[in-house]
């Protein structure tokens, strides 16, 4: 069963962003996973709260190798650099 990965970003300092950009879809590809967006265009239909900078969207065959990516120990140092340079809102849902 796929799993959608889910990343609403609001970057507060972009100093990660071209090495987050270089490496890290390689290391997605490593688990399976396929980027379906990377956006910037932001429409709310329902709700409140702040709109992301950035909307990304990954398919990974199965939920196991969403988390699998996620605890990886390369993809530690970008997820770091991430987390002190952005907010994040990060899920994941399957079908």
């Amino acid at each position: 069963m796929a799993a959608y990965f889910i990343a609403r970003v609001t970057s507060h300092d972009d100093g990660w962003v071209s090495d987050y950009q270089a490496n890290v879809p390689q290391m997605v590809a490593r688990f399976g996973g396929e980027l379906i967006c990377r956006a910037t265009q932001f429409q709310r239909f329902e709700g409140e709260g702040t709109s992301p900078h950035y909307t990304v969207i990954i398919r990974f065959p199965a939920m196991a190798d969403a988390q699998a990516f996620m605890a990886c120990p390369d993809y530690s140092p970008f997820k770091d650099a991430r987390i002190a340079g952005a907010t994040s809102d990060i899920f994941a849902v399957a079908d």
